[in-house]
């Protein structure tokens, strides 16, 4: 769709989104007003019909009254102004017959509107016959009139049928509005369906470009200068992609120009202090003149400063040095429950005075990378363990493997990573709230390194969410050989 239609911005985007939306909405409503203009012309057809057939009857009768009392006036009387008036009845009587026939075309009605017509007629040639003697006149006319009551029947059996033809009319009409209101309900439900996947379908349209750029600036703010910012959608949103994408680029290269910078300064850093800690180290060794007690205390304390400093410049360095990727790897196929075990054997004795519980689920599984860098990742993961876990507490590294990948697990029973640490806890210099609970102070670089050197060697390293303590897990690729 995107390719078929490109909107120029975001707002020709919404209202191309609700015309399209409100569109099959209108066809309903004027499907829905066609239907019932078809129901009303039907319904006033039917009553007009039935009121035309209901008062065809009532007049037909209304004549044929008149016609017969004019009738037996003139068979008593004699007089020649009633058989005028009977002959005047007939011939309303056959006008109103004939309009009676051709408004109902019914095959029942036009039966008994021609059978009334033929004894009608019949009646009236007798009652006008004036051949013969004035007696067989006058029982030829008597026998006429008594043809009166016949008639009347079949002006019964008409306003009958009529009364049965708009019962008929009501039930089909009754049925013609259930039809189409079954119809219009199906009409009605497929269109809504039709708008909802229109909506749908604009959403996904409408948030597909939200979205990019939200993930955009989320990995802007986690650090990930790497990933290029594309956003596909109405153009002024592209352009804001592109502008992003911009910034992402030129943050890259302001974060490797710091790197280098750190690098730099760190590793200028580190000539001057070594000579400061070999000068200590001479003085701590007498080597240049007996020292009192309490130079020598002091000189301890510089020493072991100069060591805590050293140490905290190297991981700068390594830190550094990892991001820029300028430090090739060596690497090799590395048992990662040997170096488990060399790991656990340098904090076993910071476990034991603290009476904390080691729990190892261990494989014999090989992994492709640097030895160095993944032993180092696998101190940091322990030593925090270590660090933040209360005496008596317990740790645990566990071992799993789905296919080709090692899923290792280092979790404690400590405090635990609060949700607003958890965010920046891979971040460098990052130490989070718990921080004042360690006896000895870390550089906040730990994790960082971690998560980088993971990443070197093609694993994921993150944070597990865990009702107690913290959970650390790192995913890497098994070496294609496996240890025996």
């Amino acid at each position: 769709m995107n390719r078929i239609y490109h909107p120029r911005s975001f707002l020709s985007l919404l209202l191309t989104g609700f015309i399209f939306v409100a569109l099959p909405l209108v066809v309903a409503l004027g499907s829905a007003i066609q239907i019932l203009d078809g129901l009303v012309q039907q319904s006033a057809v039917a009553v007009f019909r039935s009121a035309g057939r209901v008062d065809n009857c009532r007049k037909v009768a209304e004549l044929l009254n008149r016609e017969e009392r004019s009738a037996r006036l003139f068979l008593v009387l004699g007089e020649t102004e009633h058989l005028e008036d009977v002959t005047a009845r007939h011939r309303e009587i056959e006008d109103l017959l004939g309009q009676f026939a051709v408004l109902n075309p019914d095959s029942e009605l036009t039966g008994l509107i021609e059978q009334l017509q033929s004894k009608e007629r019949l009646l009236i040639e007798k009652l006008t016959d004036l051949s013969g003697t004035a007696t067989e006149r006058k029982n030829r006319q008597e026998k006429a009139v008594t043809g009166y009551s016949e008639i009347g029947l079949l002006v019964e059996e008409l306003e009958r049928s009529s009364n049965g033809l708009m019962i008929k009319e009501v039930d089909a009409l009754k049925e013609r509005v259930q039809s189409n209101k079954n119809t219009l309900t199906w009409q009605i439900s497929g269109l809504i369906g039709f708008s909802v996947l229109l909506v749908v379908l604009f959403m996904s349209l409408i948030n597909k470009p939200v979205s990019q750029l939200d993930r955009g600036i989320e990995r802007l703010g986690e650090g990930d200068f790497s990933t290029p910012i594309v956003v596909s959608g109405p153009r002024d949103l592209e352009t804001i992609g592109e502008k992003l994408d911009w910034l992402r680029k030129r943050l890259n290269t302001l974060d490797r120009e710091k790197v280098r910078m750190l690098a730099h300064i760190s590793h200028e850093l580190k000539t001057p202090l070594s000579s400061i800690k070999e000068g200590a180290g001479l003085l701590k060794d007498g080597l240049v003149g007996s020292l009192s007690d309490q130079q020598i205390e002091v000189v301890g304390i510089l020493d072991n400063n100069c060591s805590k400093l050293q140490k905290l410049i190297q991981n700068i360095l390594d830190f550094n040095m990892a991001q820029a990727k300028e430090v090739p790897l060596d690497v090799q196929d590395v048992r990662i429950d040997a170096l488990v075990a060399d790991v656990v054997e340098d904090h076993r004795n910071a476990m034991l005075a603290r009476n904390i519980h080691l729990k190892t689920e261990l494989l014999p599984v090989q992994v492709n990378g640097n030895s160095q860098q993944l032993k180092t990742v696998l101190d940091n993961l322990l030593a925090n363990a270590v660090k933040f876990t209360q005496d008596d507490g317990e740790i645990g590294i566990i071992m799993r493997r789905k296919g080709q990948m090692l899923r290792l697990l280092v979790e404690d029973s400590g405090p635990g990573i609060s949700e607003e640490d958890r965010a920046q806890i891979f971040l460098p210099f990052f130490q989070g709230q718990q921080k004042n609970r360690s006896v000895v102070k870390g550089s906040g670089l730990g994790l960082a390194i971690s998560k980088e050197y993971i990443q070197n060697s093609g694993g994921t390293l993150r944070l597990l969410p865990s009702e107690q303590g913290a959970c650390f897990e790192v995913v890497m690729p098994c070496s294609r050989e496996e240890a025996p």
